[in-house]
């Protein structure tokens, strides 16, 4: 039984791993973290009481609950200090940030490597997302061009997704199509990430919602690919396959993509 501590538990992802984690074979929930200290997790997932209490004290729950794994779907502002904590109580951690660059992360896995601990910080846990980003990775020596539409509602905290700059890295190549456009405004053909356009989208979509458009393009010949998540269930999949699995990594490990998990 591998024991769950879950950071960002009242999120929408966190509520809904709660719910799922509850009907999981082989996971016990010990304990969450987030701004609704003293509240039921079950409670905030919708579900009744679990009998496990939410804290604000992450360093304080952490060492209560004794967790084997952390999963944390909590904000981009405060991801960064979480795995200093995680780091120091030597946790395997499966997280899931959309905020940060791989500069943001280079301490962290030189850190991870260092202590032979077994970290998954993967930007999008859905199937869709991963099945596409292997493809854009086969097709791309054939499609010099490349643009990418990221979408999410306003609530969204920061802009680019993680999603989509983990789909520019993909895509990334030498061979990049000329566009002889000038931008009258600056911006106005995205902003470059890895040398590919990436513009992003903020409206009141209704729900979690969350979206990407991928274009490539060679000449007389263009490929759309579109991937539309309407609910947080879509990464339930790919977020307990990756507990599942962490444990069983060569110590050191620091996956970035689902897609190495599968």
């Amino acid at each position: 039984m591998t024991r769950i501590f879950l950071s960002g538990a009242s999120g929408n992802v966190g509520r809904t791993i709660v719910r799922t984690i509850v009907g999981k074979e082989g996971f016990q929930l010990v304990g969450g973290w987030c701004l609704e200290a003293g509240s039921d997790l079950g409670t905030i997932a919708g579900i009744g009481e679990l009998g496990i209490k939410a804290s604000n004290d992450l360093r304080a729950a952490l060492a209560e609950s004794k967790p084997d794994l952390v999963i944390d779907f909590s904000a981009t502002p405060v991801m960064a200090e979480n795995m200093s904590v995680y780091l120091d109580f030597s946790l395997n951690a499966v997280i899931g940030t959309t905020g940060l660059t791989e500069d943001d992360l280079a301490p962290f896995k030189a850190a991870v490597a260092a202590k032979g601990l077994r970290w998954a910080v993967i930007p999008n846990y859905g199937l869709g997302i991963t099945l596409v980003t292997d493809f854009i990775k086969k097709a791309r020596a054939y499609y010099p061009f490349v643009s990418i539409t990221d979408r999410h509602t306003n609530e969204m905290a920061n802009a680019p997704s993680g999603t989509a700059a983990a789909l520019a890295a993909a895509a990334a190549g030498d061979d990049a199509g000329e566009v002889k456009s000038r931008e009258s405004y600056p911006g106005v053909l995205g902003a470059k990430i890895c040398g590919v356009p990436v513009l992003a989208e903020r409206l009141p979509w209704p729900g979690p919602y969350s979206g990407h458009t991928i274009s490539l393009a060679r000449k007389d010949e263009i490929i759309t690919i579109e991937v539309q998540d309407y609910t947080s269930e879509i990464y339930m999949d790919g977020v307990f396959m990756t507990a599942e699995k962490i444990a069983s990594l060569p110590p050191g490990s620091f996956v970035r993509s689902l897609g190495e998990i599968f």
